[in-house]
């Protein structure tokens, strides 16, 4: 935003009309970390819309290295001209942030091009955790970046809420045919893959939906169950409170993950992650 806050700047409007959880997430910053958050947020989606936005996984390839040059050049002290990027190169300066996990996090959209769904729980988290925990390191640096300590909880966290936000567009993948959703982990509580990617969820799947969801909460849990959660690191610990509205969301719907209401936006999100700043109960 701007010094007086009345309009938002380029990173701020392109996340609050394309991530806005983790706009949201970003308003409970302090100020002064704010814009550079934004900032953060906005090329991280710019790097994870990469799949959704070309046609082919090849033109997928170029855009990723598009931006692997344009990381490059701020490292290098030559910025490119881009509403992203020059806000970018003036965080990494500002906060001294390394540029291993930006490289960390464009490599990890790489297997969003291979269009296949994962081969098992296990590689699921592994490829969340890819795709998160640069994201956590580079915001923790901007946060707090005296409390290195903290990183691995913050990871266990954001692991789950990404779980939960595979979950939440696991009807859109799955239309798309771009599935997420682990078939083995459908085979193993006898549900029909075919049927899921009809956007039925039977028995079968209701019940591996569950066991997914039941590994986010885990991790949410480990997260919080290590953390000293300090005032600076709200936008990190927020996404706590969401993983824990989702899953209580999803178990009213008896597991069925192509529910509408499931996947819309919820209204009283900002409620919740006001009371729990106040209260530190994520």
């Amino acid at each position: 935003m701007t010094g007086d806050g009345s309009r938002l700047t380029a990173p701020a409007a392109i996340l609050r009309q394309h991530d806005p959880d983790r706009f949201r997430f970003a308003l409970f910053a302090p100020r002064e970390c704010r814009e550079a958050l934004f900032t953060l947020y906005a090329f991280n989606h710019e790097v994870a819309k990469t799949r959704e936005s070309v046609s082919e996984s090849m033109i997928g390839a170029i855009r990723l290295q598009w931006w692997r040059e344009s990381i490059e050049g701020i490292y290098a002290g030559e910025p490119r001209q881009h509403e992203v990027v020059l806000p970018l190169a003036d965080a990494v300066a500002a906060y001294d942030l390394p540029r291993a996990p930006f490289d960390a996090l464009i490599d990890a959209r790489e297997r969003d091009l291979e269009d296949r769904p994962m081969k098992d729980l296990e590689e699921a988290e592994r490829c969340l955790r890819a795709t998160t925990e640069p994201l956590v390191r580079l915001s923790a640096a901007i946060l707090d970046p005296s409390n290195s300590a903290v990183l691995e909880p913050l990871a266990d966290i954001a692991a789950g809420h990404a779980f939960i936000g595979k979950l939440r567009a696991t009807a859109h993948l799955e239309a798309q045919r771009r599935p997420f959703f682990p078939r083995t982990l459908l085979e193993k509580h006898g549900g029909s893959p075919r049927a899921f990617s009809e956007l039925k969820a039977d028995e079968g799947a209701r019940a591996a939906v569950r066991e997914l969801a039941d590994r986010a909460s885990a991790l949410t849990r480990r997260g919080l169950l290590k953390l000293r959660k300090t005032k600076r690191i709200t936008p990190l610990l927020l996404p706590a409170r969401q993983t824990r509205s989702r899953t209580d969301m999803l178990k009213r719907v008896g597991h069925d993950p192509f529910t509408q209401s499931f996947a819309a936006p919820d209204p009283f999100d900002v409620w919740r992650f006001w009371i729990a700043s106040l209260t530190r109960r994520y």
